[in-house]
């Protein structure tokens, strides 16, 4: 057998194993219609779409891009395909086993990769691979693999440090932009049944999401987690052992916080920019701050790409629509219908939530956002992380010994993406 036979029944058995593992999915067919001048070229024909965008904003957003699409390509027919956000994932590698797939989808940024690596993905770097320009680093390197262009980034997101204005006040604090202050301003606001900060580090992507941001901003990264992850949980347990923290945060999802943090009962929170519209109407000011550095700036990276499938019928059309949906003009009408960020610098201070002030946070924050950008073994590293991340923060483990074990499986997942 071949080296590229042996890769490719790798792949397949990777797929049919992940398909197999799988629960059936049931999606919500939408057709999008439009009309107008011709885009020319060689694609044409139906193009479907695969996306976990089929409700409120984000749903009337990419039905606005793709009506704006076929008034400029009416020989090219986007048809969509809605499911649920955590059926998505399943249903592309279920199909991916036979060759039913579409022929474009929009993916969470996490997905990218490890799709990528299943073979399911179409290699972009010719058309697209000269585009890193035209995005910020972080969502960039999301759609990269192997030095290969896989997709390209639509919108984004990143976590900020979301404050009570009335809370921090009353303790003579301003919002922190160190962990020492942030030590400080915790335990200055936590005051009966009101604690200093919120954050989720609950045992999924959420706990992970809301953590490394910690560990980078160490200077180090999870190749040096054993001494970076311990420096981290360090710190958030200190957190919890003053009781500027509940240890309640291994059981909040972010949602979980942020409910915490309307009703009064913590001071500070971490979220994104989802929230913004759910604090709007909160009896107290609040604002938002970028998260407080350690040796240096980091926050997470969230949001969507546009992928091409690799079995797709129509690769032609799926990738001419995906370079519109990523292109200033459709990034600009998603992001503006759908109150996203876009991945785009040169968007920077012209989307229809440019003049909010919390906003301008995140979008500032993009500059030093980082994606999870680890290989087709990412989920594995992740399960790793969270394992730590409960071990520490419950006293399970001293944050040394559990960053310690969660290295040792970290590190052969990180050298098999090299």
């Amino acid at each position: 057998m071949s080296a590229a036979s042996s890769i490719r029944m790798t792949r397949r058995s990777a797929l049919i194993t992940l398909a197999g593992a799988a629960s059936a999915v049931g999606a919500v067919s939408l057709t999008a219609c439009g009309g107008g001048q011709s885009g020319g070229g060689q694609a044409k024909g139906a193009v479907e779409m695969w996306d976990y965008l089929g409700q409120g904003v984000s749903h009337t957003a990419m039905e606005a891009v793709v009506a704006a699409f076929h008034k400029a390509n009416p020989d090219i027919t986007i048809t969509r395909k809605s499911f649920a956000y955590g059926d998505l994932a399943t249903s592309i590698i279920q199909g991916g086993v036979g060759g039913e797939v579409p022929d474009i989808a929009v993916v969470d940024v996490v997905d990218n990769q490890n799709f990528a690596a299943l073979g399911l993905l179409k290699d972009l770097t010719e058309t697209q691979g000269k585009k890193s320009s035209e995005f910020h680093e972080g969502p960039w390197t999301s759609t990269q693999m192997d030095g290969k262009t896989y997709g390209l980034p639509l919108n984004s997101n990143n976590l900020g440090l979301y404050y009570n204005k009335t809370l921090l006040e009353a303790a003579g604090k301003k919002a922190p932009t160190t962990w020492e202050e942030l030590t400080d301003v915790a335990k200055a606001t936590t005051q009966g049944d009101v604690t200093g900060l919120a954050i989720s580090a609950v045992k999924n992507e959420q706990g992970t999401f809301q953590v490394l941001p910690f560990v980078w901003q160490t200077g180090g990264d999870l190749d040096t987690y054993e001494t970076s992850g311990a420096e981290a949980l360090t710190y958030l347990k200190s957190l919890i052992d003053s009781g500027a923290m509940s240890a309640a945060v291994t059981n909040y999802s972010q949602e979980d916080a942020r409910t915490q943090f309307a009703a009064g009962k913590a001071a500070m929170m971490m979220n994104g920019p989802w929230e913004l519209a759910n604090l709007s109407d909160v009896d107290f000011e609040w604002a938002v701050a970028p998260l407080p550095s350690g040796k240096r700036a980091a926050t997470g990276l969230g949001g969507e790409n546009a992928v091409v499938m690799a079995q797709g019928k129509n690769p032609e059309g799926a990738e001419k629509f995906a370079a519109f949906l990523t292109s200033a003009e459709g990034a600009k009408i998603y992001c503006d219908a759908s109150g996203q960020l876009s991945a785009r610098p040169d968007l920077a201070g012209k989307l229809s939530g440019a003049k909010d002030a919390n906003m301008q946070v995140f979008e500032k924050q993009l500059e030093v956002a980082r994606a999870r950008a680890y290989g087709k073994d990412y989920a594995k590293v992740s399960e790793a992380v969270q394992q730590s991340i409960q071990q520490a923060l419950t006293g399970a483990a001293s944050p040394q010994d559990a960053a310690k074990t969660a290295a040792s499986t970290i590190a052969p997942l990180l050298d098999g993406a090299k």
